[in-house]
């Protein structure tokens, strides 16, 4: 309904306009679409705009003609605004059509007479192409007394990009939508699925092909395709409870089946660090305190917001300056899936620790996403941070350690040694012999210090390059073990430990003696458990920078086969799918799911 808040808002303006020049009353209409597909369907709304509500309708409006055109449905809406400090209200309807037949078509005016005056809109022309095989195959059997139908916001989206899909029950009969059970769930393959559980319960009356029907809200999802091309949804189906010859009898009623063709994103523009992120996002960088002491810890926060698909979101690492030592970030999933799509937030906070006083700055980071309705690629670049640290900077440290070198002080003591001897010998020289047991007695004494000196200073000096040896072997194995630790992270996203795939069997067993379980929906949360966790261990990524696409990616790059990829992918997207529906599974049912894991797991552990 984008395109009708567009209209909203455009009606209020061309309104306040009419107010200025006098007018009180108007009567517009407006269409979502000039151009579409035999098949697709068209809404076109009629608006009454008046300040205040002092109007009356004196007559109801008289539909237009719609030639070439089918009216399926209507909705009535009802929009306030304020202008000035005065009301404006806005009342219409707006009426769904699908064409019959290709070629310039007309949606003809609409008429209403209002406190006594006649108003009418003015004629919208369409284009109508050639019908597609998708549009003709989202179509319902409409004729039928009950039935279901299935539709989506887009036919043609891009790879992750988000899109709508609504199943709904239309009956004649109110009674039967309260004999509804056992709604089940068409094929989603090729798609990841999030199940709107925050829905309005709520009946309406709309017309459908000139008849009136009363229509509810069965299930609403919002996908997010996975592969490129043709992706076909099967008919959701469900159950009507009916009176028969032999009693209550169940009738089986279906949708329509739904077809999406994906689009590939570009390759032109595509960024370095873009990874598959698909919408319309924020990047925001903030830290708990900008001036701190040595030692101190401060919080940085990163934070991705909008709307989209969240799964293929990677918060960007923070570079930090020398000198400042960084923990592991937390990250956060704070994103829902909500009526008009998934929106929230993803965000890291990382806990750092200034080793040396001085000014830093936290170098800027990016983040980049396709933003599917301008159908480019766009880079966000959050703001560099300035930090002051309270204490000794790495070069004053530095310094007052040179400080301490005894070096300079032996040699001052050495020449003034040698002065205070040339100055007793010139001493004996004139006569002055009651000197001369004196100075010989000094000679002997400095010459006894600078001996002791020299030795203290040499002794000083052996230690300082012993310490410096060992400080560098320190330094040096340092760098080994890091070398290790790095080489045997490495390693483990191929190679798993005997303990990893001790967890991954334990995991494999639980999953197994729960597939009686009362509440099935602790089987599939079992499952995700177990899926992530293989996920995790041979792609060697931590839960903070986990989602479906990268990880995917990472264990393609390791080696894996590509089908085996996809199908880990597969049993992962039905067993989140599965959390949240409302309709349980046999006991077969969840057998040959745990017997399709169990396969899974037996490749990747052999």
């Amino acid at each position: 309904m984008k395109a009708f808040r567009f209209i909203n808002t455009l009606f209020v303006l061309v309104f306040a306009s009419a107010w200025a020049l006098g007018q009180h009353v108007s009567f517009k209409s407006e269409a979502n679409r000039k151009s579409l597909a035999v098949g697709e369907s068209l809404q076109v709304g009629f608006f009454i705009q008046a300040e205040g509500t002092d109007y009356s309708i004196d007559s109801p409006m008289k539909y237009p003609e719609h030639n070439g055109f089918r009216l399926v449905g209507e909705n009535k809406t009802q929009h306030v605004e304020y202008v000035n400090g005065k009301g404006l209200i806005q009342d219409g309807i707006i009426l769904i059509f699908t064409p019959e037949r290709e070629g310039k078509l007309r949606i003809g005016s609409a008429r209403i007479v209002i406190d006594g005056k006649a108003y009418t809109t003015k004629p919208i022309d369409i284009e109508v192409s050639k019908s597609s095989t998708s549009a003709l195959s989202n179509r319902a059997n409409t004729n039928q007394p009950v039935f279901l139908q299935t539709n989506v916001s887009n036919t043609n989206p891009y790879i992750n990009e988000q899109v709508g899909l609504t199943v709904k029950m239309y009956s004649r009969d109110l009674g039967l939508l309260n004999r509804k059970r056992n709604f089940r769930q068409g094929k989603l393959e090729g798609l990841s699925p999030k199940m709107v559980t925050s829905r309005p319960e709520t009946i309406k009356q709309e017309m459908v092909s000139g008849k009136p029907y009363f229509s509810e809200e069965i299930a609403k999802y919002n996908l997010f395709p996975q592969r490129e091309g043709r992706i076909e949804i099967d008919p959701f189906s469900m159950d009507i409870l009916v009176s028969g010859i032999y009693g209550t009898e169940a009738y089986e009623i279906k949708s329509n089946p739904v077809v999406i063709n994906a689009k590939a994103l570009p390759e032109e523009g595509k960024p370095v660090n873009f990874t598959g992120a698909v919408g319309d996002f924020k990047l925001k960088t903030s830290i708990n305190k900008k001036e701190l002491a040595v030692n101190e810890s401060a919080n940085l926060n990163v934070e991705i917001s909008g709307k989209g698909n969240f799964n293929t979101i990677i918060v960007p690492e923070v570079n930090t300056p020398k000198n400042i030592e960084k923990y592991p970030p937390k990250k956060k999933n704070d994103f829902k899936a909500y009526e008009d799509g998934m929106q929230g937030s993803v965000s890291t906070e990382m806990v750092m620790v200034p080793e040396y006083g001085g000014d830093y700055t936290i170098a800027a980071v990016e983040f980049s996403y396709f933003d599917p309705e301008k159908e480019k690629y766009i880079t966000l670049k959050s703001d560099a941070i300035d930090l002051s640290v309270d204490g000794l900077t790495a070069n004053e440290v530095k310094n007052t350690t040179d400080d301490l070198d005894l070096g300079n002080h032996g040699e001052s003591t050495q020449n003034n040694i040698k002065t205070t001897v040339s100055e007793l010998a010139e001493d004996v020289k004139n006569g002055n012999g009651k000197w001369l047991w004196t100075a010989g007695g000094l000679i002997a004494a400095s010459v006894l210090g600078l001996f002791l000196l020299r030795r203290k200073k040499d002794e000083s000096n052996e230690l300082e390059e012993v310490e410096q040896t060992v400080s560098n072997e320190s330094k040096f194995v340092r760098k080994v073990n890091s070398l290790i630790v790095k080489e045997s992270i490495v390693a483990s996203a191929i190679n798993v430990s005997t303990d990893g795939k001790r967890i991954i069997k334990s995991k494999l067993d639980t999953l197994q003696q729960n597939i009686h379980h009362p509440d099935f929906k602790t089987f599939f949360q079992l499952q995700e458990d177990l899926l992530c966790e293989i996920g995790m261990k041979y792609s060697g990524t931590d839960l903070a920078n986990f989602s479906d696409y990268s990880v995917g990616e990472k264990l393609v790059q390791c080696g894996w086969n590509q089908e085996l990829v996809e199908e880990w992918k597969l049993l992962l997207n039905k067993a989140r799918q599965a959390k949240y529906s409302a309709i349980s599974s046999s006991n077969e049912d969840l057998t040959d799911v745990y017997f399709k894991t169990e396969k899974l797991v037996n490749q990747f552990i052999k």
